[in-house]
């Protein structure tokens, strides 16, 4: 990791409509004509992040405190501490690496006698009830926190990450926890693998998400790629009669995180997407979980895009295209107390997926659905969803509201934006 001392650009609030420019080169002399993605803020007005003072995570970083990393190690060290920083990631890497570069296996990280061999061995249905327990658990548990320490990135306050090109970080879960003022750029993070799935007795859990935002607060995600690479879970095999899932999440902001903003970015090949609120007893949770969704691209995503609970979600021109009916299960989860409005959104279904599918209700009681547009007509979602299920029907009414956001753009608009212009190494 080595410090970029180069002239720095001021900071410039930029409201993305469009695909990014390019982020500071190696080397390379920053000028005023060409923005820095490491000194940009989030715009006046552009989501629940832009609230309350705004989010501006690393740009004021001095000099010695911005950094190029291309390692995980370096990329570790160059976002921890709470100093205002930027950390433009220069190559791909592999959170499954040492400090000397080699390649770490699930074997490597097993210890206390785990074996996967040994684990359906022992916890196999036919002579086993329950979640596993005892020794064999243990020492699962055990090898996944050695997993921990090196797939999870835990990210300082005053942050500012940027990709640098088209650049892929694989394996890793990047945490956002309990911190503030925190953007992210331009990354496409990929196939955050568990090597160590435990069983529950009924199915597979898993621990690890691309990328977690846990009780923070003044959080900006913006033209990411989230997807679970080469490992995606339907081509995992099935043990004890159910899928050996190795994913859990692609983007969770959970624990009374607050005020973010996702937006422009692509989430593919995915069942459980993201989940914002994680309990129906979070009480806790009241008053926060407010989130911005907007110019996002969701591709064969199954499930959860977004599952809410307590919080207030905006959720406004994102494109939805599902491929294949056998892999969805819904897109809106009105959980409990949650608050969903939803504006000029697109939907491209498979045949046999009817719009009524759209909205799942966890315990939730309303949800505010407008300009919705499927398969190439606008129609009343929430409609075609109370027709279908009229035993947990949903009002149309939600105490929440929208909070600050940018222009919301005709449906049919967005959708050509979105697909041309969402995700990682945009006009990079």
């Amino acid at each position: 990791m080595m410090s970029l001392a180069g002239s720095v650009v001021l900071a410039t609030a930029v409201a993305l409509a469009g695909p990014l420019p390019s982020a500071a080169p190696s080397g390379a002399e920053r000028s005023q004509s060409t923005p820095d993605l490491g000194r940009q803020v989030l715009a006046a007005g552009d989501g629940w992040a832009s609230a309350d003072g705004g989010t501006t995570g690393g740009s004021s970083a001095a000099p010695a405190n911005v950094h190029e990393v291309s390692t995980r190690d370096e990329l570790a060290a160059a976002v921890a501490g709470n100093e205002p920083k930027i950390v433009y990631v220069k190559q791909g890497f592999n959170a499954n690496t040492g400090p000397d570069g080699a390649a770490i296996t699930c074997g490597d990280y097993a210890t206390g006698g785990y074996s996967l061999e040994a684990y359906l061995a022992a916890f196999d249905p036919a002579h086993w009830t329950g979640p596993a327990a005892g020794p064999l658990e243990d020492a699962r548990k055990a090898s996944s926190a050695k997993q921990r320490e090196r797939v999870r990135v835990n990210i300082g306050a005053n942050t500012t990450i940027v990709g640098v090109g088209d650049v892929q970080l694989t394996g890793f879960t990047l945490n956002i926890d309990n911190v503030d003022n925190v953007i992210v750029r331009n990354l496409h993070l990929s196939d955050a693998y568990d090597c160590f799935p435990g069983w529950n007795g009924d199915t597979w859990k898993t621990e690890w998400d691309n990328l977690v935002v846990s009780g923070s607060t003044h959080v900006w995600l913006d033209h990411l790629t989230l997807d679970d690479g080469e490992t995606a879970d339907a081509i995992q095999p099935r043990y004890f009669g159910e899928r050996f899932l190795r994913h859990d999440g692609l983007l969770d902001v959970v624990r009374q995180a607050d005020l973010v903003t996702i937006s422009w970015s692509r989430l593919s090949g995915h069942d459980k997407s993201m989940l914002w609120g994680n309990g129906d007893g979070a009480t806790a949770d009241r008053g926060k979980l407010r989130v911005t969704l907007h110019h996002n691209e969701f591709v064969d995503v199954g499930q959860r895009a977004p599952r809410v609970r307590f919080g207030q979600a905006h959720v406004y021109n994102n494109v939805y295209r599902v491929t294949d009916p056998a892999q969805y299960q819904y897109s809106w989860g009105a959980g409990v107390e949650s608050s969903i409005i939803a504006r000029n959104n697109t939907f491209e279904l498979a045949d046999g997926i009817p719009a009524a599918q759209i909205i799942r209700s966890f315990g939730g009681t309303g949800i505010d659905e407008a300009g919705t547009w499927v398969n190439g007509r606008k129609i009343n979602v929430l409609d075609a969803y109370n027709a279908a299920n009229p035993d947990s029907a949903l009002s149309p009414a939600v105490s929440g509201t929208t909070g600050p956001h940018l222009r919301i753009e005709p449906a049919p608009a967005a959708r050509e934006r979105v697909g041309r212009e969402a995700g990682s190494g945009q006009g990079s």
